[in-house]
């Protein structure tokens, strides 16, 4: 090869280291970006998330007309802290010795106690009073209510001592 090659070819391998530098600079700052994108995402995701909260307040006996029908009967109310709409998807009742009671539940009883239009979903926008009737007419003892809501794969656990 003759010198005047040679110069040619260290020519070229300049351009090449030049654009290989710009190519991974370049691929450093994409990637930086779609990191720094990602965790401001994830920070506005998990702020949005933050008050979607349901609470409940003390477990009671209704206070109705037959005495003896409210030892079947408990209410509560849900609240829900978010402005956004919450949904009630399943309420279970359980015995202290784990035993799960068979439940109706409403936000609605008559002056007797009895569920008006059961339901198995209930949207919470606010809130709401709910009713929960054992269908055996039993009474109430130290019981465990688990709520299922969409705020919370976990739900609610609430425990009522007479």
């Amino acid at each position: 090869m003759d010198c005047e090659t040679i110069k040619t070819c260290l020519n070229q391998m300049r351009w090449i280291d030049y654009t290989t530098l710009l190519a991974t600079v370049s691929a450093v700052i994409a990637a930086s970006s779609a990191f720094f994108s990602h965790r401001l995402s994830k920070n506005i995701y998990d702020e949005i998330k933050s008050d979607e909260v349901v609470f409940a307040s003390k477990i009671q006996h209704p206070d109705l007309h037959e005495h003896e029908h409210a030892k079947s009967v408990l209410y509560f109310t849900l609240l829900n802290k978010s402005h956004r709409k919450a949904t009630i998807t399943s309420l279970q009742a359980f015995e202290n010795n784990g035993d799960e009671v068979d439940i109706k539940w409403s936000d609605s009883i008559d002056h007797l106690g009895n569920i008006q239009q059961p339901t198995g979903l209930l949207g919470l926008k606010d809130s709401a009073e709910i009713f929960i009737r054992r269908t055996d007419g039993g009474s109430y003892f130290i019981t465990t209510i688990r709520i299922k809501h969409s705020f919370d794969e976990n739900g609610l656990e609430l425990i009522h001592t007479p």
